[in-house]
């Protein structure tokens, strides 16, 4: 089985060796480093090519946001995950708009959120918390709300499940939330959720989501 090539970039020794505790007993993940500053992470990177980097947004000499935008524009195939103590709107904005593709405050993770985290931005998902999902929608409203509409679009492509289910995605529900609401597997909510970029040809949930907000093919 081809594991998960993860490397911590954080300069708090305690953080990084409370993950490496964690990770050490997943059968489909590999540390393969764990350095304290994002400069040493930047040379590292070049030699070893991680799948997933969980990095901090308070760190010495190259910020986390910095750290981001430089590792997504050179290598545009490693997912960044964000763990960080910082939960405000303009942290959690600045970090997507760099290009991470999760966002996790460590006081709110667990060991079953980081590892959902890692393991859904490595299938090219995006994942945030539920209370940076909700964070990330309010943003998505206002910003959306004083442009014009898109393009015409054909709502009636979409199915009444595909309907329900993109509505809660743009309400800020995670995967595993709207499974429980639903009394559906997250497989067929992700299943759901697939066949709904497809039909529009979506590259992101972040790209589903403002879509579907601006075109007005759901209510909010």
């Amino acid at each position: 089985m081809e594991k998960i090539k993860v490397l911590i970039v954080d300069d708090h020794q305690i953080v990084r060796d409370g993950i490496r505790s964690i990770l050490a007993n997943e059968n489909d993940i590999e540390l393969i480093g764990s350095l304290a500053s994002a400069t040493k992470a930047i040379d590292f990177i070049k030699g070893s090519l991680p799948d997933v980097v969980i990095a901090d947004l308070s760190m010495p000499n190259m910020s986390g946001i910095e750290f981001t935008e430089k590792l997504t524009e050179a290598f545009p195939s490693i997912k960044v995950l964000i763990l960080s103590m910082f939960n405000n709107e303009e942290y959690v904005v600045k970090a997507i708009q760099a290009g991470a593709k999760g966002y996790l405050p460590k006081q709110d993770s667990t060991t079953e959120l980081l590892l959902e985290a890692i393991r859904i931005i490595y299938n090219g998902d995006e994942f945030y918390s539920p209370s940076i999902s909700k964070v990330v929608m309010r943003n998505f409203v206002q910003n959306v709300k004083g442009t014009k509409a898109g393009e015409t679009v054909n709502k009636n492509q979409l199915t009444v499940r595909e309907m329900e289910i993109l509505k809660m995605y743009v309400e800020g529900f995670t995967n595993t939330e709207i499974a429980e609401k639903l009394n559906l597997s997250i497989y067929t909510v992700k299943t759901h959720k697939n066949n709904i970029m497809q039909k529009y040809n979506f590259k992101s949930t972040v790209e589903m989501i403002k879509f579907a907000i601006k075109n007005s093919i759901v209510e909010w």
